[in-house]
C-alpha cells in the first residue's frame, strides 16, 4: 500500500509542479506584454556637441548620447553615439527610432531606446 501512495504523491507533486510553470509563463507573458510599449516614430534630427533631439508626432525627444543603434548596413550597436547624427547644427533626417511612454508623478515623456541610421523608404 505505502508503495501505491508514494507513487500517487509523486504523480500528485509532478501535477502540481506542472500547473506552476504554466501559471509563472502566463504571468511572465502578461507582463512582458504590458511593458511591451514599444513605438516606432521616423522624424526630423537636429544635434550638438552635447544634445541630439527629433520632433515627431507632435513631440520633442531627447536621444541619449549612448544608445543602442543600427547602421547604415544594419549593424547593431549597442552604445555611443549613432553615425547619421553627429554634432552639426544642421537638420538631419528623416530618422527613425523606437521610444516608450513614461509616466511618473503625473508627468508623462517618451523615453528614446533605439535608433535606425538606415535609410527611410
Amino acid at each position: 500500500m505505502s508503495a501505491q501512495l508514494a507513487g500517487t504523491a509523486s504523480r500528485y507533486r509532478w501535477a502540481v509542479i506542472g500547473i506552476a510553470a504554466l501559471v509563472l509563463f502566463l504571468a511572465g507573458f502578461l507582463i512582458g506584454s504590458a511593458r511591451a510599449g514599444v513605438s516606432l516614430h521616423t522624424g526630423m534630427a537636429s544635434s550638438t556637441e552635447q544634445t541630439i533631439g527629433i520632433e515627431a508626432d507632435g513631440w520633442t525627444y531627447g536621444i541619449p548620447l549612448g544608445i543602442r543603434w543600427q547602421d547604415a548596413t544594419g549593424t547593431s550597436h549597442f552604445g555611443g553615439r549613432p553615425d547619421c547624427l553627429p554634432p552639426s547644427n544642421t537638420e538631419v533626417g528623416p530618422i527613425t527610432f523606437a521610444a516608450i511612454e513614461v509616466s511618473v508623478g503625473g508627468s508623462i515623456w517618451r523615453e528614446v531606446v533605439w535608433v535606425s541610421c538606415r535609410p527611410v523608404d
